[in-house]
């Protein structure tokens, strides 16, 4: 986009907010500041005519953020927030957080946000927190701190084989439902999909229509997926594979590692990371980075292939034998690490053992299993507690089987950190310097290096020979550092993303090169559903119709992203996808006259205020349980445009 100086004017008036060149981009969130609470540019409402309230009789004088329905996942009454609407008030600051740590470009990402709604006249207050604290919301069932929440979305294996990992959190009764998402006809359509074990077709067809219901909801704001970029030594190694959502070096699929031929004599492949491990305890791990890892180590019941399907891996075949049994086929001939036979007993105790003690990390893996039978030596029977589809793609691909010989005697595994972990895995412990590096090396016996194995799952990107010895990470601490060490030979490859500006430096230096993959994992701008403003659906099309998602994707990520038909969680690499979603596409002008039709009101200032009057009366009827889903037309409501107080250009 040009830097065109004469679309750069002034928000007041009402006008639509400017596009922004990259340069702009880039500058703009320069001034945002880089941690704790910031407000950028745009109005706060500061020095704004106070409109005197008019409440109609029988109307509520506010409308407080609180619990609108009786959620069984939450014990407490009082939201982690507090948010109150009330006739005619300027509306107070639209709390909007994110982690700058979370991309290279999230920084970036939030101004995108900040102005869609400073375009609607809102005041917004953006809050940097730390990556941790952000994801931590996700296991907080009471649900977000702030009305608008951003995050990259990771790209676990499982969330490319199953609509469940996105689309079951906004049932009612998941304690993932962080948003406070509520929307009778897709609890109904996520509890009927989920029991169709042996109706493929027939879900495939329920889960478009709960895509189609969330994105003319408006249920949140998915802006893009993202496509992975980093750098890699190609003078050194061959066989990278770019898989989706992981790239070519990411720790969510182990697809590069058991491909990777030297072209040296060195067999050492060095990953740089920015990320260390707390421990090595894959069943109690903390989730992230570290249990990714340890996953290099163990195996689970099933894998992911790099074209996002099921393929075998401590099992070789499951069935559902009715609706709630599923019998499981196990790989024969395959040992522990230490030279102990693998077995069904193995599972079995694996299973028990994570669901008495309360594994934290295979939680989806165990949540729906009643109990766990040993058919024969090589052969289980899953009883399940209801019927459950996603049971042998998400959740036996998110499984991690342990050695019973091993833990059986653990008595505190929460606390426990072995010296040496046993899996089954494609790679064997060597060693751990807590903060500084991960070392393993390559199991001879595993399937994964049998060449025939790899070319048949990994097709053109397969490659025969030796492979690699061992693989190490190394925690440099920051991007800067890594991209010196990548270029002066002392990495082989960047284990995190980076941006284009980062992977184009990186590829300056002869034998490195850039890569990219697209992604099944999207950006998403969740919604606080049990705050009011949030609650009207006109300020949320409003809102999605001003967030210039195409700007954002050429100028900032150079086309490195691909934008999704409407707020969609599930992306076009899966079997799930439907182009059929409404799209609310930026319009920025008739944003503002949605809200404007709804009543609400600009002062002279360009602050925007909650509709008063009669209007005040047709927010709250918008907002109440049964309405939330519904357009203003929908229920009836006028046109308030002519009888609003405003003093801006709307």
């Amino acid at each position: 986009m040009a830097n065109d100086d004469s679309r750069r004017g002034s928000h007041a008036g009402g006008q639509s907010p400017p596009l922004l060149s990259r340069r702009d981009w880039l500058r703009a969130s320069a001034l945002a500041g880089t941690a704790g609470v910031s407000t950028l540019a745009g109005c706060s409402g500061s020095g704004a005519n106070e409109i005197q309230p008019k409440v109609p009789e029988g109307a509520p004088d506010a409308v407080e953020t609180r619990y609108w329905h009786e959620w069984s996942t939450i014990e407490d009454g009082t939201p982690p927030m507090e948010y109150t609407a009330r006739p005619g008030a300027v509306l107070d600051p639209v709390t909007v957080e994110y982690a700058s740590e979370d991309d290279p470009w999230m920084r970036e990402h939030a101004l995108l946000i900040q102005r869609a709604l400073d375009n609607l006249g809102a005041p917004v207050e953006m809050i940097d927190r730390p990556l941790n604290q952000l994801y931590a919301q996700s296991w907080d069932t009471p649900g977000l701190e702030h009305m608008v929440s951003m995050s990259s979305h990771g790209p676990d294996p499982q969330r490319g084989l199953d609509p469940n990992p996105f689309l079951m959190r906004f049932h009612g009764d998941n304690s993932s439902n962080y948003t406070n998402y509520w929307h009778p006809r897709v609890n109904e359509l996520l509890e009927t999909q989920r029991e169709l074990t042996d109706r493929t077709e027939k879900r495939a067809e329920l889960v478009e229509r709960i895509q189609r219901i969330f994105a003319e909801d408006v249920g949140d704001i998915v802006t893009l997926f993202p496509n992975v970029t980093t750098a890699v030594n190609t003078e050194k190694w061959d066989g990278y594979v770019p898989t989706p959502g992981n790239g070519p070096t990411g720790d969510s699929f182990q697809w590069s590692e058991v491909n990777l031929q030297p072209r040296t004599d060195e067999t050492t492949y060095v990953k740089g990371v920015t990320t260390s491990m707390n421990s090595l305890n894959l069943p109690w791990a903390a989730g992230g980075d570290e249990e990714k890892r340890l996953k290099f180590i163990y195996d689970g019941l099933f894998d992911a292939s790099p074209e996002l399907e099921v393929i075998p891996g401590l099992a070789t075949n499951a069935t559902f034998t009715d609706a709630t049994t599923v019998e499981v086929d196990l790989r024969p001939n395959v040992e522990w690490h230490d030279g102990e036979p693998f077995t069904a007993e193995d599972v079995k105790f694996s299973t028990e053992f994570f669901i008495d003690e309360s594994s934290t990390s295979q939680a989806t893996f165990y949540e729906p299993i009643e109990s766990v039978e040993i058919l024969s030596r090589h052969r289980v029977a899953f009883s399940l507690k209801r019927p459950d589809a996603s049971f042998t793609t998400q959740r036996m691909v998110r499984s991690a089987i342990v050695p019973k010989h091993r833990w059986r005697r653990v008595e505190s595994p929460a606390q426990y950190n072995p010296d040496t972990p046993i899996g089954t895995g494609p790679f064997e412990f060597v060693a751990w310097d807590q903060g500084t590096r991960f070392v393993v090396k390559r199991n001879d016996s595993h399937w994964m290096f049998d060449d025939e194995w790899r070319a048949e799952i990994l097709g053109d990107h397969a490659t025969r020979g030796p492979g690699i010895e061992r693989v190490v990470w190394i925690n440099v601490g920051n991007v800067d550092a890594m991209l010196g060490a990548l270029s002066n030979g002392e990495l082989d490859a960047i284990g995190s993303t980076l941006s284009n500006a980062q992977a184009d430096r990186a590829a300056s230096t002869a034998g490195i090169e850039r890569m990219s993959a697209e992604n099944f994992a999207p950006v998403a701008v969740k919604l606080m559903h049990s705050n009011p403003l949030i609650r009207d659906k006109e300020f949320r099309v409003a809102f999605a119709k001003s967030v210039d998602r195409r700007s954002f994707v050429e100028n900032v990520l150079l086309g490195e992203a691909s934008i999704p038909d409407g707020e969609n969680y599930i992306s076009e690499l899966t079997r799930w996808y439907t182009t059929k979603t409404k799209d609310y596409t930026y319009e920025p002008k008739k944003a503002r006259r949605i809200l404007k039709r709804a009543g609400y009101i600009w002062d002279g200032d360009g602050a925007l205020h909650f509709p008063n009057g009669d209007a005040w009366s047709a927010f709250v009827e918008r907002v109440q349980p049964t309405n939330t889903h519904k357009r203003r037309t929908e229920l009836g409501q006028p046109d308030f445009s002519a009888a609003s107080t405003s003093t801006s250009n709307a």
